[in-house]
């Protein structure tokens, strides 16, 4: 698995507190959906969901942005349907 992160999730990610190894975790480990044509993961992460959008070509994964959020149902939800 190769992580390129686009400057947009460098500030995002930086700003937000999110840790990399989080972002590969989640990439790794959560369902995927693409409701939008963009790749979205979730995971559970501290009472929250991490939610990274990205875009894969075979085994590069271009994280566009991630944020955590409260709203796990929304997300969780849309990953499950």
């Amino acid at each position: 698995m190769i992580l390129i992160f686009s400057a947009h999730a460098r500030e995002r990610i930086k700003e937000r507190g999110i840790k990399q190894k989080d972002v590969k975790q989640c990439l790794l480990a959560s369902v995927v959906v693409s409701p939008t044509g963009e790749n979205i993961a979730v995971k559970r992460l501290n009472g929250k969901v991490l939610v990274v959008v990205f875009r894969k070509t075979g085994d590069i994964y271009f994280v566009i942005t991630a944020f955590a959020s409260s709203k796990s149902e929304k997300y969780l939800k849309t990953s499950i349907s």
